[in-house]
């Protein structure tokens, strides 16, 4: 009985220890203040100029209309007192026009993205392909002009063989 009450009592003494100890600790002055806000890296080239932005995207158009008071079509007992309404007119877009060339945000390093103008020649291993792609063209043009000239032919054929077959039936 006597373990117990000292297994009792040695237990009560550590938790009261334990909170005496975490009671008595003082808060650590740095720990306590927050931290700086962190403020984003600007890295060069990475957002576009507003003035170009209408390069790459055209704005919404949002017109304001003025409403004289009116009874409401569906209820004759209510009346709308005048009041102004927005109506959006036209979505924001992407602008696809080739012709315009805009600096596009890539990271450090800005490029003009411009399919219009090419800077480089054609590499001789495409020009080949060009040669080669007309070449096919012009043959196939050949194969079907062939191919329509028999075709008249074989008509030409069968329009005879039909009247003849006629001229066999009338007699």
């Amino acid at each position: 009985m006597k373990d117990k009450r000292n297994e009792r009592f040695a237990i009560a003494l550590l938790c009261l220890t334990a909170a005496a100890l975490t009671g008595c600790k003082t808060k650590d002055e740095a720990a306590s203040t927050p931290p700086p806000p962190s403020t984003p890296i600007q890295v060069s080239g990475t957002e576009l100029n507003p003035y170009n932005m209408a390069k790459i995207r055209t704005p919404e158009a949002i017109h304001a209309y003025h409403l004289g008071p009116y009874v409401d079509p569906q209820d004759s007992g209510i009346r709308h007192d005048s009041h102004r309404i927005a109506r959006v007119e036209r979505t924001a877009k992407w602008n696809l026009s080739p012709s315009a060339p805009t600096a596009v945000p890539l990271g450090p390093v800005i490029a003009v993205a411009d399919p219009a103008k090419q800077t480089a020649p054609l590499s001789a291993e495409l020009e080949n392909k060009i040669i080669q792609a007309n070449n096919l063209i012009a043959a196939l043009v050949e194969q079907n002009d062939a191919l329509l000239s028999q075709l008249a032919e074989k008509e030409e054929a069968i329009q005879s063989l039909s009247r003849r077959v006629s001229k066999i039936e009338d007699k």
